[in-house]
């Protein structure tokens, strides 16, 4: 298996060298435009492809090797389609709300051929009881409580994810985190997927803060809704393990993050969509210039994971220390601090 882990990483590698190749073929190159895009040259928009390929060559085989075939099939078909919706995205700019139906569509598909990825209660370490959310049909067996609710879970932290990618080895190393977080609870057979994704996104981590490449839309699609989906299944698996605050707390900062951007976009009479300098990556910059801002957000977000891992039944002091965290770089940002400088390499 070590073999087949090593060809795999190569072929990030090898992808991630032919990156400018690629991206001048399928036509994503992100451009700089000295306002909101302030990289300093044209980058390809391909690291998506060169940590989806690979891990979809790992889940595909899954699927003909195990017990587990339409997960890994589901899995297989999300990567793939998102990154192709993203690609597209990224050279023709899709209307948001079309991206969003899409994600939507798609998740309620998910659950219909895997009745797993349905979180069907939630089990928090606070609590003697789990809640249990409403299983009952109303029309089609995908629209129950815990459907709708589940699908709220991925879609939002698929745009939870592409909404905090603008700064080089931000996302990827968010991404890093989480799937090593999720190694620690998964059940055996999905620790081959896990093991390659970390690496294709190590490897990819390497070209993506020297800016020689960024994910792109693309990528930012499929690996969120991988990451999505894995969580979700085992969460489903290991409950007892893995209680739903602990999960709760790994995204939490991104999810506050774009439930702020949303609603001050609304009340500014905006849409919640729309693109704009106020995500927290951006606040960070004008405290700290790269690359410690990455640093100081993935301690933001990876801090108080690692203590609840360490002391797992105060869950909720660890989710007060990392909001607490958010507050105050967002309270100093918005009392004047500096300015990013310019020379930040953003990945947009």
């Amino acid at each position: 298996m070590i073999l087949v882990y090593i060809a795999l990483a190569g072929t990030t590698l090898t992808l991630c060298l032919l990156a400018r190749s690629i991206g001048l073929w399928l036509d994503v190159i992100d451009h700089p435009d000295g306002s909101r895009k302030v990289h300093r040259r044209e980058t390809p928009l391909v690291g998506g492809i060169a940590v989806i390929l690979p891990l979809a060559v790992i889940a595909v085989a899954l699927a003909f090797t195990n017990d587990f075939a339409p997960l890994y099939g589901v899995l297989t078909v999300a990567m793939v389609g998102f990154l192709v919706l993203g690609l597209v995205d990224d050279r023709r700019h899709l209307w948001p709300a079309l991206r969003l139906g899409i994600s939507t569509f798609a998740c309620l598909g998910f659950l219909f051929i895997v009745p797993d990825l349905d979180v069907t209660f939630l089990k928090f370490s606070f609590l003697p009881h789990a809640i249990y959310f409403s299983t009952e049909p109303f029309g089609l067996p995908v629209f129950t409580g815990s459907a709708l609710f589940t699908v709220l879970c991925l879609v939002g932290l698929q745009n939870a994810i592409n909404m905090a990618d603008g700064e080089n080895g931000l996302v990827i190393g968010l991404s890093v985190m989480w799937v090593s977080l999720l190694t620690l609870f998964a059940p055996a057979h999905l620790l081959p997927l896990l093991i390659v994704f970390i690496l294709c996104l190590s490897v990819t981590l390497i070209f993506n803060l020297a800016g020689r490449l960024f994910l792109g839309d693309s990528g930012t699609y499929a690996i969120a809704i991988v990451i999505a989906l894995l969580t979700v299944y085992i969460y489903k698996v290991q409950f007892n393990q893995l209680a739903a605050d602990m999960v709760m707390l790994w995204f939490l900062v991104p999810v506050v993050d774009t439930l702020r951007l949303m609603l001050v976009r609304l009340l500014t009479g905006s849409s919640p969509l729309r693109s704009d300098r106020n995500h927290l990556h951006h606040r960070i910059q004008r405290l700290v210039s790269w690359p410690w801002s990455i640093t100081l957000y993935l301690a933001i977000v990876g801090g108080p994971s690692v203590l609840a891992l360490m002391y797992p039944k105060i869950t909720l002091i660890w989710v007060v220390l990392a909001l607490s965290a958010y507050g105050v770089v967002m309270g100093l940002s918005y009392r004047g601090a500096r300015q990013a400088p310019t020379s930040v390499s953003l990945s947009l």
